[in-house]
């Protein structure tokens, strides 16, 4: 253990030895200018194995963290986390399954262990009916509802009364289902210390049953009683936000605040064979780096009238608790925050737009993007809406509280999402570099006007 940490510490001081010197040989260079090679040395940092795959939670989410306050300390920011440090620590319980649960469906029938994987459970102990479930039939409340051997995972609304929902195997998931079955599974939604706990999921808890398993399920008659318990135990833990500012210096203008955002944590390592390591390249180095570089580059100019807060968030893989934490615990009043900008997977060229362009999810929701846009940001509308990206992304957190908060991203649905090979050999440099430097001007344009985005009427989303 002391060998791999020591080597991950020489990385980071030798990735901020890089930076450091790429920014003393840029004194007279455009105050704007983003740099390609400090580009591809914080990725080759984020993104490096060094990092096991910046796990939400773990020691590596929080090296992440602390990497990204060295950068801002660096830039001359002034820090926003705790004890005067840019890093913010949130403390996290979670119940945790102990051991395998097991679904017994009478009469004698015992899944267990690696005959099922569980999706979601949100209690550690269903009881209710079995209901075998086919298209237009009313659902029992609380039934277990045996779906059919072709159905897609979902969350349909047919499934909402259902107190558990059985799936048969999909192909996908038969590929990693060793890795699956061996995660750790958590009971209902992990809770955030000093926070309010969140209402309970009124959702269905669902259970995806090996082809040997569901066929066993398929012949027992309908009514049969299905119980699925666990033995749980109680998990504190941690995620990690590193926030800083650039303090502006209008009279008025500087309590007005833009926010620019990314999420710093991934998937972390998972036993799936040859390469464990999810190391999240584009998914969402690419974005973090994009939110460092351009603190840099406004940090280099002209002092802005409005404030600009930078703020990267932990654990949104698992259920956005970074930015939960940002936004009921803020340092920043919310009604102060005039935008919300969030940058999520920019490191790849969406096919389906112009070379050198980002999209914005919620386009047609505010009217920040066209303002954007016209002066001079490479912006143009979400080409991919069936894909609800706008709900997708840290920036829903404020957008539920009334902030315009949009998300600027170029995923072109490439199939490495989510999977080992997001890694920095898929990263177009070029068409990273070029996509962030294509929003300093817009966003120092924003920061130093009196513009304030407003919503689309009926096109707010509601509050959760």
């Amino acid at each position: 253990m002391g060998i791999a940490r020591n080597s991950t510490l020489v990385l980071l001081a030798a990735a901020a030895m890089q930076l450091s010197a790429a920014a003393a040989g840029k004194d007279n260079a455009d105050s704007g200018l983003i740099d390609a090679s400090t580009v591809r040395a914080h990725m080759e940092f984020l993104a490096s194995d060094a990092l096991n795959g910046r796990g939400s939670g773990s020691r590596d989410e929080w090296i992440t963290a602390t990497y990204i306050a060295a950068q801002l300390r660096r830039c001359g920011l002034q820090p926003l986390g705790d004890q005067a440090d840019f890093v913010q620590t949130v403390e996290i319980d979670r119940t945790e399954v102990a051991g395998a649960p097991v679904l017994h469906i009478a009469p004698g029938t015992d899944i267990s262990n690696k005959q099922m994987l569980v999706m979601r459970l949100n209690t550690a102990a269903y009881h209710g009916p079995l209901q075998k479930y086919h298209a237009g039939a009313a659902v029992q409340p609380g039934a277990a509802l045996l779906m059919p051997e072709d159905a897609v995972p979902g969350n349909g609304p047919e499934l909402q009364s259902a107190g558990l929902v059985l799936w048969h195997e999909t192909v996908a998931r038969r590929a990693h289902w060793s890795d699956l079955s061996a995660r750790t599974i958590t009971v209902g939604r992990p809770r955030i210390v000093g926070l309010p706990a969140p209402p309970a999921s009124a959702a269905a808890s669902q259970v995806m049953l090996a082809a040997d398993a569901y066929a066993a399920v398929a012949v027992l008659a309908e009514g049969s009683i299905a119980t699925l318990t666990a033995d749980t135990r109680e998990m504190p833990g941690h995620t990690w936000n590193a926030v800083g500012t650039l303090v502006g210096s209008g009279d008025a203008e500087k309590n007005a605040v833009v926010l620019l955002s990314a999420h710093l944590d991934h998937l972390g390592a998972r036993d799936t064979g040859v390469d464990r390591i999810y190391n999240g390249a584009d998914d969402d180095a690419s974005g973090s780096i994009a939110v460092l570089t351009l603190a840099e580059a406004l940090a280099r100019g002209k002092p802005l009238q409005r404030s600009v807060v930078f703020a990267w968030f932990g654990s949104e893989e698992v259920g956005g608790y970074g930015a939960r934490y940002f936004v009921e615990k803020t340092i920043v009043p919310l009604d102060r925050i005039v935008a919300n900008l969030e940058f999520e997977m920019i490191g790849r060229p969406d096919a389906s737009i112009a070379a050198h362009t980002l999209w914005l999810t919620g386009w047609d929701r505010t009217n920040l993007g066209p303002e954007l846009a016209s002066h001079g940001a490479r912006l143009v509308a979400d080409p991919h809406p069936a894909e609800d990206f706008f709900m997708r992304s840290d920036n829903i957190t404020l957008a539920r509280r009334g902030v315009v908060a949009q998300t600027v991203s170029s995923f072109g649905l490439h199939a490495d999402y989510h999977q080992p090979s997001d890694d920095i050999s898929h990263i177009d440099f070029a068409h990273m570099t070029q996509a962030i430097q294509s929003m300093v001007a817009p966003i120092r344009w924003l920061a130093d006007s009196s513009f304030k985005p407003d919503w689309v009427e009926g096109r707010r989303p509601p509050a959760n």
